[in-house]
């Protein structure tokens, strides 16, 4: 009878172990961009806020303005959240020209001269093209004189396929052009 349970219990997990599909990570990429050579401006980028229905692993493909579904066998290699954060730290050190964009947790050694909130409304792919519709607060830090600038951004990339490396590659380009009007902000 051990022997029976034990061959039994052998087979369960085989079976169970040649069911199961591959999964494929996901990261969004910052692109080859050239490090910065000034220490000016310095920029906090505070934490990402997203939709709680984005915080998930899976690659999230919206099928209808009611129905959205997850990609279980393509995972984001880190929390989306902070996947964006990242592209924006890079791409923003990259288009200013300033290697002093500090990420929320790490607090700034020196003061800014500008603070940046993002709030993501939406990101994702929908039918034939990748969605991004996302605003940046800048404000000016205490040490400075100057106002509050609002970017309100939506945009949309198409795509080529349904491929998931492709969704992630739309994805990141429509973060390139956020951080380049996030920039031409800055730079004003």
């Amino acid at each position: 009878m051990k022997r029976f349970l034990f061959v039994l219990t052998v087979l369960v997990i085989a079976a169970c172990a040649g069911t199961s599909p591959p999964i494929y990570y996901l990261q969004l990429s910052a692109g080859d961009e050239e490090l910065p050579q000034s220490d000016d401006p310095v920029i906090y980028l505070d934490a990402i806020a997203v939709p709680d229905y984005m915080l998930r692993d899976e690659l999230l493909v919206r099928d209808s303005a009611y129905s959205i579904r997850y990609l279980s066998s393509h995972r984001w290699a880190e929390p989306i959240d902070l996947g964006i954060q990242r592209v924006l730290a890079t791409r923003l050190e990259s288009v200013t020209g300033s290697r002093q964009v500090i990420s929320f947790p790490d607090v700034p050694r020196k003061p800014t001269d500008w603070n940046l909130r993002v709030v993501v409304r939406h990101f994702e792919a929908a039918g034939n093209e990748v969605q991004l519709s996302a605003e940046g607060r800048l404000e000016r830090a205490e040490a400075t004189q100057g106002a509050s600038a609002v970017i309100s951004f939506e945009d949309r990339a198409l795509l080529a396929s349904d491929d998931a490396e492709v969704i992630a590659a739309r994805m990141s380009e429509l973060l390139w052009r956020f951080t380049d009007e996030l920039a031409a902000a800055i730079k004003e």
